[in-house]
C-alpha cells in the first residue's frame, strides 16, 4: 500500500482516507455532480447511473473540436437509462441498431451500495475504433465482487472521432478526438467520482482492444498526466497511424463527401448518415501521432521512460486470430480454403511468406481457418504484450497474463457453424470480467475463474500489483525471466510459456 500511495502522491493525485465516508448521497440513487443533480437506479447490491453527459455535444461548430466541458442543468436528471451510443453502423457482434447521434459523450456509473471510497475502474469499450459504447457491458460482478465503482464510457468513433487532415490542423492539431474525450471522461471522474462513492486517488483505467489502444495512448499522452494510478491494456498491440500516413488515406475520405472547397465547413456540413458512408469507403480511424496529444508513438514512449508511469497489466487471450477470421470468412459461408490460405500469407509477407508457411503449414491445422487464425494471433497481440512490457518494466511494474479457458462461451452471433475451434478468441474474456453477453451464461467452473480473474484486477486496481489473497502472486515481468499468469480452466498458475508458445522469436525477426 505503501508503494501504491508513493505513486499517487507523485501523480499529483488527492489521496484520501481510505474507508472515510464520501459526499451526500454516495449510498442513495440521487447524486449531486458539479453540473447537477441526477436520479440512478438502486439494486439490491449495486447501483447504476446511467447517460450522464461528461462533455458538451460535439455538434455543429463543435464537430471536430476537442471536447468541451458539459453545461450544467437544473432539476434532476433522470440517470436510469444509458444515453445515446456515438455514431456507428450496425455490425453482427454487436446486438444494437446503428446509432447517428452526435450527442453522445457520456458514461454510466456502477457503484456498491456502501458509501465507502472504493478504487475505481473507467473502462473504454472497444471495436475497431468504429464500433461499441458504454452500454455493452454491465460489470456487475466486477463491482460486487471486486469491490470496485466502475464507469463505462462512450467516446467518439470513425472519422467523427480520428479526422485529421491539413484543413482541420489549420484550427489546431487533428485527429485524437476520440482520445480526448477519453480524458475528459477522466477528468470527470476525477472532479465527480467521489460523490458516487468513488476514490478520486485510486483510478484504475482498462480497455479491451481499441479501448486497450486508448489506454496506450493515454500512457503516452501529457494530457492525461496525474488522471490515472494504473493500466490494463487487454488486446492491443498500441500501435498507432504516424500524421502523413493517415493523411494520405483520409484525403479520400474528403473525396468521398464531395468537399473540394471550404473542405472544414463543407465536412461540418454533412450528415451523420452521409459520414458514415464516406469513412466507409476510404479513410484510417485510430489514434495518431500528435503534438502535444500523443507526442511519439506509444512503444516509442514505453521504451524511453516518456510517459505516464504507473504500473501497467496487459495481456491476451490465447487465440486472438480467430474471431477476425470466423468474421471475415466462416460467417459468411466462405471458409477459408488451403489455396486462400497461402494466398493470404503470400500477399501480406511477399518475400517472407515462404518462412511463415514453413512455421505455419496448413497440415498441422484442424483447418485452413485455424492455420491463419494462428498467423493472425502470434505475429500480433500474443507476442505485442511481452514487448510492450519489456519496454515498460525497466521504469514501472509491468504485469502479463494470458486467457486459457477454452471452454469459454461464444459470442451472441456465432450462430454459423466454424470450420475451427473459436475457443479463447478475441474478447473471450470480456464476460469474464466486465460483464459482456455471451451465448450461453457462465457454468460454475467458469464463475469460479471469472472471480479470480475479478480479484486479481481489483487488487491491481487497489494496489498496483498482483497478490490477491489465496490466489497465486504474479511476480513482474522481467526480460530475463518472463513469468505470466495464465488464466486456464482450473484457475490461475504461473508460467513462462507464452513467448515459446507464439514463436515470439520468429515475429520479432519476420515482423521487423
Amino acid at each position: 500500500m505503501r508503494r501504491y500511495l508513493a505513486v499517487a502522491t507523485a501523480l499529483g493525485l488527492a489521496v484520501v482516507g481510505l474507508g472515510a465516508s464520501t459526499a451526500n448521497g454516495a449510498s442513495g440513487r440521487i447524486v449531486q455532480t458539479a453540473s447537477g443533480t441526477v436520479q440512478g437506479v438502486v439494486k439490491s447490491n449495486y447501483r447504476v447511473f446511467n447517460g450522464i453527459p461528461y462533455a458538451a455535444p460535439p455538434v455543429g461548430t463543435l464537430r471536430w473540436k476537442n471536447p468541451q466541458p458539459a453545461a450544467s442543468w437544473q432539476g434532476t436528471r433522470d440517470a436510469s437509462k444509458p444515453g445515446a451510443d456515438c455514431v456507428q453502423t450496425a455490425v453482427a457482434w454487436r446486438p444494437a441498431p446503428a446509432s447517428t447521434n452526435e450527442d453522445c459523450l457520456n458514461l454510466n456509473v456502477w457503484a456498491p451500495k456502501s458509501g465507502k471510497a472504493k478504487p475505481v475502474a473507467v473502462w473504454f469499450h472497444g471495436g475497431g475504433s468504429i464500433n461499441g459504447a458504454g452500454r455493452d457491458f454491465e460489470p456487475v460482478d466486477m463491482v460486487t465482487k471486486g469491490d470496485l465503482l466502475v464507469v463505462t464510457v462512450n467516446y467518439r468513433l470513425g472519422a467523427l472521432g480520428y479526422l485529421t487532415i491539413p484543413q482541420l490542423d489549420a484550427e489546431g492539431a487533428s485527429g485524437n478526438y476520440g482520445l480526448l474525450d477519453q480524458v475528459q471522461a477522466l477528468r470527470w471522474v476525477h472532479d465527480n467520482i467521489a460523490r458516487f462513492g468513488g476514490d478520486p486517488s485510486r483510478v484504475m483505467i482498462a480497455g479491451q482492444s481499441a479501448g486497450a489502444s486508448g489506454v496506450c495512448g493515454l500512457l503516452a499522452s501529457p494530457k492525461a498526466a496525474g488522471l490515472f494510478s494504473t493500466a490494463v491494456i487487454e488486446s492491443s498491440s498500441c500501435a498507432v497511424n504516424t500524421r502523413a500516413s493517415a493523411q494520405e488515406r483520409n484525403a479520400g475520405f474528403v473525396t468521398a463527401l464531395g468537399c473540394s472547397a471550404d473542405v472544414v465547413a463543407c465536412l461540418r456540413s454533412k450528415s451523420p448518415a452521409e459520414i458514415i458512408n464516406a469513412q466507409q469507403k476510404a479513410g484510417t480511424w485510430g489514434r495518431v501521432i500528435q503534438p502535444g496529444v500523443l507526442p511519439v508513438a506509444p512503444r516509442e514512449a514505453f521504451a524511453t521512460g516518456a510517459f505516464n508511469r504507473v504500473p501497467v497489466l496487459l495481456g491476451a487471450v490465447q487465440n486472438e486470430g480467430r474471431a477476425a477470421v470466423y468474421e471475415q470468412n466462416d460467417l459468411i459461408n466462405q471458409p477459408v480454403t488451403a489455396a486462400s490460405y497461402v494466398a493470404s500469407i503470400t500477399a501480406q509477407y511477399g518475400a517472407k511468406a515462404a518462412d511463415v508457411l514453413a512455421r505455419y503449414p496448413v497440415d498441422k491445422y484442424e483447418s485452413p481457418g485455424a492455420a491463419l487464425a494462428a498467423v493472425a494471433t502470434d505475429s500480433g497481440n500474443a507476442c505485442a504484450a511481452p514487448v510492450n512490457a519489456s519496454a515498460l518494466t525497466s521504469t514501472v511494474p509491468a504485469y502479463v497474463y494470458e486467457f486459457r479457458d477454452e471452454t469459454a462461451p461464444l459470442r451472441p452471433y456465432e450462430l454459423v457453424p466454424s470450420s475451427f475451434s473459436l475457443a479463447t478468441q478475441h474478447s473471450a474474456e470480456l464476460p469474464y470480467l466486465w460483464g459482456s453477453n455471451t451465448m450461453t451464461p457462465l457454468t460454475k467452473q467458469q464463475q469460479k475463474l471469472s472471480s479470480a480473474m475479478i480479484a486479481y484486477w481489483a487488487q491491481f486496481a487497489r494496489t498496483g500489483s498482483l497478490d490477491p489473497k489465496g490466489l497465486p502472486p504474479v511476480p513482474r515481468f522481467q526480460q530475463t525471466n518472463q513469468r505470466i499468469v495464465a488464466f486456464d480452466p482450473d484457475g490461475p498458475r504461473i508460467t513462462d510459456d507464452m513467448t515459446s508458445n507464439h514463436q515470439c522469436s520468429f515475429w520479432a525477426h519476420t515482423n521487423a
